[in-house]
């Protein structure tokens, strides 16, 4: 008899175990870290935490954009704030792991301005506008890697310093010249 109960009771616990571990399977967004997985109800508040920003650009990227575009109207479309992801890509060549790791590391980041040629939209050059506020020391790493990223994908990446007012012939020339 003893042996009957001890067997049921492994039964129980493997039962039990099967069960948990199943429980754990579920993916990420069906389960919260408190519990059970979010209502819809959860997901309505959520949604209700956002705002409309006010302006698209700060006072210096707006003074930026508007000289960028009124240069080179002409030649290229100027498009603003464009993430990385919408312009590099891990190459294909990569496992599954190593593709991830490489999206992960330029999915949360953007590019001041992009050019694209304004025939065919096709990507020219990206185009940062170095603010002051980026010389923080905790800023050159992530720099760095776009740098780099961006020189192996062999994209130009023209850059230019904050100013209160552009001359769109150093504007045009600028891009002339990282263009060649």
């Amino acid at each position: 008899m003893s042996a009957l109960i001890l067997l049921l009771l492994v039964c129980l616990a493997v039962g039990v175990g099967v069960a948990a571990f199943s429980a754990n399977q579920r993916p990420p967004s069906s389960r919260s870290r408190s519990g059970p997985a979010r209502s819809q109800d959860t997901q309505s508040e959520l949604a209700d935490r956002y705002q409309l920003r006010q302006t698209f650009f700060s006072s210096t990227e707006a003074t930026f954009y508007r000289a960028l575009q009124a240069a080179l109207v002409e030649q290229f479309v100027v498009l603003a704030k464009v993430r990385v992801a919408d312009v590099l890509k891990p190459q294909k060549n990569l496992n599954r792991s190593e593709w991830q790791r490489a999206f992960n590391k330029i999915s949360a980041k953007h590019f001041d301005f992009v050019l694209c040629d304004k025939a065919s939209l096709k990507i020219i050059a990206v185009v940062e506008l170095h603010q002051s506020s980026r010389d923080r020391s905790d800023r050159s790493k992530p720099d760095d890697f776009l740098s780099q990223a961006v020189a192996s994908a062999g994209l130009p990446r023209i850059r230019f310093t904050a100013a209160t007012a552009y001359l769109p012939e150093v504007i045009q020339s600028t891009v002339a010249q990282a263009l060649k």
